[in-house]
């Protein structure tokens, strides 16, 4: 489990053994079992979570409606960052679409060790603009592509999710109703 943490952080940075050893003390395992949730709404968020395997679909509640915003295959890391900045109950729902083995480490002792290897900041920060990209080119479709543009994007982009995750799941995470997802599988198949 950890060798994947240690194939993913390479991604975005080198790491020396020692400090892949300091990162690595801080995770502790996490199994997650298929439809149960890492966290839900009103939880008080403080652990970042690595995914080593097994996917995850991120969601809200508005009006008794589930809303996906994303969907997460390990490995790869998650959490919610502004309810740990602002020390407030996270709106956000992470359920496990398959079972998980996850890792989780404190945020404050990751800051703690990002302050004292520089390299482990700098993967850390590149994370994070990877994420801030995958938003903003999230949000960029939803302004400018049709629902069937968006589909094809997501066809293209994240194939695993078109593959893997359910229908309505789909549907919810592109804005749009099932009946509508049917339609456009139907006119571009």
């Amino acid at each position: 489990m950890y060798t994947n943490l240690k194939i993913f952080t390479s991604r975005f940075a080198t790491l020396s053994e020692e400090e892949i050893e300091a990162l690595l003390a801080i995770f502790n395992p996490k199994p997650i079992k298929r439809l149960d949730h890492l966290f839900t709404e009103g939880s008080i968020v403080k652990e970042l979570y690595f995914i080593n395997e097994g996917v995850m679909r991120g969601y809200y509640v508005k009006d008794g409606k589930e809303i996906t915003t994303n969907f997460y295959f390990g490995p790869t890391m998650m959490t919610d960052i502004s309810t740990i900045r602002k020390e407030i109950p996270t709106l956000l729902n992470i359920q496990a679409l398959k079972t998980c083995d996850c890792l989780a480490a404190n945020f404050a002792e990751l800051e703690a060790l990002a302050e004292q290897y520089p390299n482990i900041n700098e993967v850390f920060f590149k994370f994070m603009e990877h994420l801030y990209m995958f938003g903003f080119m999230l949000q960029l479709t939803f302004i400018y592509d049709t629902p069937q543009e968006r589909y094809i994007k997501l066809f293209s982009e994240r194939p695993k999710v078109i593959a893997e995750i359910p229908q309505h799941y789909i549907a919810s995470y592109l804005g749009i109703k099932p009946e509508t997802l049917s339609r456009i599988r139907k006119r571009i198949m």
